[in-house]
């Protein structure tokens, strides 16, 4: 299992960098993100229930985007939910010319009770709180008890500290890519996102030589080598003393 934990930054660059090496693009990084987001909605939600897919203007929209298609022509009651179009230059851009489904008005989203929500607004890449319609649709996600499948991160989550952004989705379960980031497992964002998956979206391994991560998850296979091991015959005389006062 990998303990290496990316900042956003820094996942940023992992991205880059297996675009640079080749032969992935990054609509392909994309389209493999948005399966996995699908193929979790689909091993987790019953289908009896509307999907809900919160796309945001950058590339954790365009993984919405790819779900999206995907989750509809599985068959589920898919609806998709928007603020504003992401830029037609970016990979975003061609995810959602590619997908079929008209995006309704973020300001008229409002969730079921029962239906799945998929959060795809801005994952570890929000940079300042989470304000506006944004703010709103967390707050009647988290009001109406739907459930919740944040993708890469839940959006008003500091990807790199955990704090939360003003306000926050809580997620029942998170999908993220390559390496989990700090804002996985620091408090409070560790309690936002649920169960956490990491998902093998083509990334290879070797970029970290040349990212050098600084974060690790603590398990015991980062430091359980350097724990002294006395020989057989040890006795206490030989293993040091401890002074309790």
């Amino acid at each position: 299992m990998a303990h290496e934990l990316l900042t956003p930054r820094e996942m940023g660059e992992a991205d880059r960098l297996t675009v640079a090496l080749g032969p992935l693009d990054g609509m392909e990084l994309m389209r493999r993100a948005g399966a996995s987001v699908a193929a979790a909605a689909l091993r987790h939600h019953s289908g009896s229930a509307p999907v809900h897919v919160l796309a945001g203007p950058g590339n954790n929209g365009g993984d919405g985007y790819v779900a999206a298609g995907l989750l509809d022509d599985a068959g589920l009651d898919v609806r998709l939910w928007r603020s504003e179009p992401p830029r037609r230059s970016t990979d975003a851009g061609a995810a959602a010319a590619e997908c079929r489904l008209k995006p309704g008005d973020l300001a008229d989203f409002c969730p079921e009770n029962g239906a799945l929500v998929i959060d795809a607004l801005f994952g570890a890449g929000l940079s300042g709180p989470l304000g506006g319609l944004y703010a709103v649709a967390a707050e009647r996600t988290c009001a109406c008890g739907a459930d919740v499948l944040a993708v890469d991160l839940p959006s008003g989550i500091s990807g790199e500290s955990g704090a939360v952004l003003g306000t926050a989705f809580k997620a029942d379960r998170t999908v993220t890519f390559f390496r989990r980031k700090p804002g996985h497992l620091l408090f409070p964002g560790r309690a936002h996102c649920g169960e956490v998956s990491v998902e093998d979206i083509g990334i290879p391994a070797s970029v970290l030589e040349m990212i050098e991560p600084r974060f690790f998850e603590n398990m015991p296979a980062l430091w359980l080598d350097h724990v002294p091991r006395p020989p057989r015959d040890a006795h206490k005389y030989s293993r040091g003393h401890v002074a309790v006062f």
